[in-house]
């Protein structure tokens, strides 16, 4: 019994943290560590959107992206917070941000169409192609790049450490405070 107590202890403390690596990353957790390997730059947390609460942890980070540019909301003053980030979102933050950072966002050459056109928004197909194009976000196993997926931890890891070309934050460790 004295050796099953500690077991259980341990599975206690990493079931919360598996759980969250099984999630969907929401768009509050995408801007939060978009911003946090940004350098977390101290920012006014007041921003337009009323459904971000500026006594939230991630308020800083959006109003952030808002002033930069990277995030516009979902229409009139709503930004929806804890909804999952789509990927085609994804792949739109992204380039808006490389654009703020005056970084070459021309489509790669030699980037296939992909078999699942109609699913991606007309306005984020050019972002779509450009994020999978240089390897930000990967294509499905079809060859399908999902725009109405989610993204997972994991792949916000991969996606970040390839756009900012440096190892991240533990990702999963970030998504779980924010």
């Amino acid at each position: 019994m004295r050796q099953l107590i500690p077991a259980l202890l341990l599975l206690t403390l990493l079931l919360p943290a598996a759980a969250a690596a099984q999630s969907p990353v929401t768009r509050v957790q995408f801007v939060a560590a978009l911003w946090t390997c940004s350098g977390a730059v101290p920012y006014d947390a007041n921003g337009p959107f009323s459904d971000v609460n500026p006594n939230s942890p991630g308020a800083t980070a959006v109003a952030w992206a808002y002033d930069l540019g990277i995030v516009r909301g979902t229409g009139g003053t709503l930004f929806v917070p804890d909804r999952p980030i789509t990927r085609e979102e994804a792949a739109v933050l992204l380039r808006r941000y490389a654009v703020h950072l005056g970084r070459d966002t021309f489509l790669p050459s030699g980037v296939a169409a992909c078999n699942d056109f109609e699913g991606i928004s007309p306005w984020a197909d050019d972002s779509l192609y450009w994020a999978a194009g240089i390897g930000l976000l990967a294509w499905g196993a079809d060859g399908r790049p999902e725009p109405q997926g989610t993204l997972s931890p994991e792949e916000l890891e991969q996606a970040l450490a390839r756009f900012f070309d440096r190892p991240v934050p533990a990702i999963p460790y970030l998504l779980e405070h924010w």
